[in-house]
């Protein structure tokens, strides 16, 4: 302790010169440390370069895919024709303005919605009748607003409205379109509408995939499902992508309207897609009504038919005068019965369009 009280300076000089050199070490084991991991990072790509050179096979006895001046130009070809693809299947799904159906914005409140639903479902009722359309018996077809014919006061959030005014102009849309696809010479061919069923977007809350509780009911969890409402098991909708309402159409007929059907949805120009068909025996009820509602065309002919000149000897000769000619008998082989059809359908929106569509006016 005296050596350092005499030689204070010299210690201090000694102290700093021992702190300097352990900082150094110090550093020097850190750059050792962010080197090393440098150079193993470098090693791992410079890997990963000569892979990408090397290629890679794709399949067996084909030559490699590298990475060649040729294949990173056909690849950038390939990007290029898969954007302008996707730019193609957004503008056919966003379809003509003047082929969309969209719903009323800035709908003052649900009494406003409710009034237009009441008027719609009231003209399709009257619509159906004059067409011979028949519904299910003793019980009337709401057209997927049952919550709201039956509940006069049910009101839909106010954020929902817009939507379902376009639902209902889209049910409007495939109820007429089902009206038309009778085959044609055969206006009063039987037809039962069961239900047009709707997506119930105002009882539950989607949540987006990949999601916490995504497939889930949301706040309105305990709100119970109306019969002409369902949640589809198939749907074209993509989050962030493609957005879609999904609708059932469930009649009974003959297949040719659902030929017709189907058609007439694919030339409509409309972004409507069909996701499922189903088809079933329809109940005896169903099978009576459309009984009695169809015409009776397959009576026999009457035609007589004469027989073959080189016969017509042997015929005179063995025939009396009085003889009838034969009668051409037709027997019906395979008889046409009604099927029990639901087709579940999507009206498909981009994103982009659905959000700047909120704006515009509605065009029916």
């Amino acid at each position: 302790m005296g050596n350092f009280q005499k030689n204070k300076i010299f210690f201090s000089v000694l102290i700093a010169f021992a702190l300097l050199f352990v900082g150094v070490v110090v550093m020097s084991s850190l750059t050792y440390m962010d080197m090393s991991k440098s150079a193993k990072e470098l090693t791992a790509e410079k890997k990963k370069f000569k892979t990408l050179l090397d290629g890679h096979t794709l399949a067996p006895d084909t030559p490699a895919v590298s990475l060649t001046t040729t294949n990173v130009e056909v690849a950038e070809r390939d990007l290029a024709d898969l954007k302008d693809h996707h730019k193609t299947l957004l503008a056919a799904i966003a379809c003509p303005e003047e082929k969309r159906i969209l719903g009323k914005p800035n709908l003052s409140n649900g009494s406003e919605l409710a009034s237009k639903i009441k008027q719609s479902v009231d003209e399709w009722t009257k619509t159906a009748v004059e067409k011979e359309v028949r519904t299910k018996p003793n019980e009337k077809c709401d057209f997927g607003f049952r919550r709201y014919i039956r509940n006069p006061g049910a009101s839909p959030k106010k954020e929902q409205l817009t939507r379902m005014d376009q639902q209902r102009n889209i049910i409007d849309f495939l109820f007429k379109t089902l009206i038309d696809s009778r085959p044609e010479g055969a206006t009063r061919a039987p037809i039962l509408l069961e239900s047009i069923d709707r997506e119930p977007i105002e009882t539950f809350e989607k949540i987006a995939e990949g999601k916490p509780g995504a497939g889930t009911m949301g706040p309105n969890e305990s709100i119970r499902n109306e019969s002409d409402e369902f949640n589809p098991s198939r749907t074209f909708r993509r989050p962030g992508l493609v957005d879609a309402l999904s609708f059932r159409v469930r009649f009974v007929s003959n297949t040719a309207t659902l030929r017709n059907f189907i058609n007439k949805l694919r030339a409509s120009g409309r972004p409507i897609v069909v996701t499922s068909i189903e088809v079933s025996v329809p109940n005896a009820e169903y099978t009576k009504l459309l009984s009695a509602a169809a015409t009776t065309s397959n009576s026999a002919s009457n035609a007589a038919t004469s027989l073959p000149e080189s016969f017509a000897g042997e015929a005179s000769s063995t025939s009396t005068g009085n003889a009838e000619p034969l009668k051409d008998e037709r027997k019906l082989i395979v008889r046409q019965t009604p099927s029990l059809f639901a087709v579940q359908v999507d009206y498909l929106t981009d994103v982009e369009t659905k959000n700047s569509a909120e704006a515009t006016p509605a065009k029916k």
